[in-house]
């Protein structure tokens, strides 16, 4: 099929009827999750394909033989403790629940609420799922510092000048982790970060479906670049955001009292992860951009054409996730700290809380001091998006170039106006700081951030859902004990006591198999011949190529950094499908 601009169609009848059926079969819809924008009603042609129903499936296939062959290890285990055979029983009909209490007899812990005792025992969840690598090295320091720069949520971490009243941290503290350093030193070299989650202060918590009371904290984590090795090196953290003598400054050589801060922090992490950084600035961002695009773009139209693949699977895995996942006494509000009103209050905030164009990759890293390689070499997160930002822009900027002569017919295209129009209408998709583009630049940008946000941005967040996110000591969905309030004190058992209990700990196991390993499609892999045109299909194979080096730089760094993954184009898929 050809594609044309609008003022070239050889036939703008048909081309006009179609766009009237488009908009009567896509409405916006602002009350599923109000206020943001989701399709009225899901088409038949934007439903999952075969192969992916058939990939997800395996992976629920995956979970449940994990759960058999973890109840198989129950009962071995039940039997040596002399468990009665009638709760035998009952854990072999109904696994999870049952055994969320079972397992309590077995290892001393409460058994109304499933918790355990070691972290061996959330090891010993994971049988046919494979344990994540981070159940060896997520309880250091190192780790800790690291993941604020490569883990599931990396784009919090700003560079500041000084400390605010709310975090008054000293000196004292600063030098037990870097001795002969000092706060102002460090601030006037760069060198200094902090991670604030303020965003959470104040969210109400619901209740585990155990019984258990959850609770999600507003902490504040102080980071600076070692002077001599130059690594991210964690300094400082206070749990809760007004400093007060409950509410201490906590600094590694806490023993107890500092995991827990840091396990405080990965909570806090987890929920602004899920829903800000991955359902608000992903799958609720990109929504209203599908939407707009079935109602406005021809089907011919060569902006239409270029987007379809990535586009592919987003209606239909929002559809799902609106249903299963962020509904109530849905996954999120099962798994998450606060309750699912509040987790969806912080999604749309998400989306809606800035300027589309302030996603761009450099004005985002710029806007949060990260942009610097020299005070904050090692960057992870930053140094693989760019890659994959400048192949996804230049690509972009050559396909659009095929078809636009000049910024006056950028300006002229009624169908692109219509649909950027329709992105950020209050009647249409809600998206802030967009309006008709006037130049080929411009147009590049926006059409380049929608491909980057629906391909690499949402495999930077998503696919942590396994490697970091399933195993839930390394970052708990909701603490299960309030903050500490003294510096010295605490034991192991309450350290133990602020991770979930085995049932949220298997769901947030089997969640994060699904979600996190479920790769479909994969970026700049367009199906042969999909152009029709065959200047079109080899500009699209140099950007497949462009790709594969990118795949060798990112190996390369991972000999001489914590491996980042998520980022590699082989594990990228075109679009949010997941």
């Amino acid at each position: 099929m050809s594609a044309f601009l609008p003022a070239f169609d050889p036939d703008p009848e048909t081309r006009a009827m179609g766009k009237a059926a488009r908009q009567a079969a896509y409405r916006f819809n602002h009350a599923y999750v109000s206020p943001l924008a989701f399709v009225e009603r899901l088409s038949g042609n934007d439903r999952f394909p075969i192969e992916f129903t058939t990939l997800v499936l395996g992976k629920i296939m995956t979970n449940v033989a994990n759960e058999a062959d973890a109840d198989s290890s129950l009962r071995r285990r039940l039997r040596q403790a002399d468990v009665p055979l009638k709760d035998v029983a009952l854990a072999g009909s109904t696994a999870v629940r049952a055994a969320a209490g079972l397992v309590g007899k077995v290892i001393g812990a409460q058994a109304e609420a499933g918790r355990l005792q070691t972290l061996d025992d959330y090891n010993a969840l994971f049988h046919v799922i494979g344990l994540p690598p981070i159940a060896k090295d997520f309880h250091l320091d190192e780790t800790f510092a690291e993941l604020r720069l490569s883990g599931a949520n990396p784009v919090l971490i700003r560079r500041i000048d000084q400390l605010d009243d709310r975090f008054p941290v000293t000196d004292a503290h600063f030098q037990v982790a870097l001795p002969g350093d000092t706060i102002e030193a460090a601030a006037a070299e760069g060198r200094l970060f902090l991670v604030d989650y303020r965003k959470l202060d104040g969210i109400e918590t619901g209740i585990a479906p155990s019984g258990l009371p959850k609770y999600l904290y507003a902490p504040l984590a102080l980071f600076a670049t070692n002077r001599e090795t130059r690594k991210l090196t964690a300094i400082a953290i206070q749990c809760k955001q007004r400093p007060g003598k409950d509410n201490p400054i906590f600094t590694p050589d806490d023993g107890f009292n500092w995991r827990i801060a840091k396990t405080i922090v990965e909570i806090a992490d987890g929920n602004y992860h899920e829903a800000i950084t991955h359902l608000g600035r992903t799958h609720l961002t990109i929504e209203p951009f599908v939407v707009a695009a079935r109602r406005q773009l021809a089907v011919n139209h060569p902006l239409n054409v270029l987007l379809q693949p990535h586009f592919e699977g987003t209606l239909a895995i929002n559809h799902l996730a609106r249903l299963k996942l962020i509904s109530p006494d849905g996954v999120v509000d099962r798994l998450l700290g606060g309750k699912i009103s509040e987790t969806l209050g912080l999604a749309a905030w998400g989306v809606q809380g800035h300027a589309f164009m302030e996603l761009l990759p450099m004005a985002s890293f710029r806007e949060r001091g990260v942009d610097d390689l020299t005070a904050l070499p090692n960057y992870a997160y930053r140094d693989d998006s760019l890659l994959h930002w400048e192949a996804i822009r230049g690509w972009v900027a050559t396909y659009l170039s095929c078809y636009y002569r000049s910024d006056a017919e950028v300006a002229a295209d009624v169908e692109v106006a219509g649909w950027l129009t329709d992105v950020s209408a209050e009647t249409g998709g809600r998206i802030r700081g967009i309006e008709p583009t006037r130049t080929l630049a411009e147009l590049v940008d926006v059409t380049a951030l929608v491909i980057f946000t629906a391909s690499a941005q949402h495999a930077a967040v998503n696919f942590p859902q396994f490697d970091i996110m399933s195993y839930a000591p390394a970052m708990p969905l909701a603490g299960y004990a309030p903050a500490p309030t003294s510096k010295q004190g605490a034991t192991e058992l309450d350290y133990m006591l602020h991770l979930p209990p085995r049932d949220q700990a298997v769901l947030q196991m089997n969640t994060g198999n699904m979600l996190g390993t479920a790769h479909y499609t994969r970026l700049g892999h367009y199906d042969p011949g999909y152009f029709g045109e065959p200047r079109i299909d080899e500009l699209a194979a140099g950007f497949a190529n462009r790709l594969d080096e990118i795949e060798g730089v990112i190996n390369e760094r991972n000999r001489h950094r914590r491996p980042y993954p998520f980022m590699l184009p082989s594990g990228v898929p075109q679009s949010i499908n997941i």
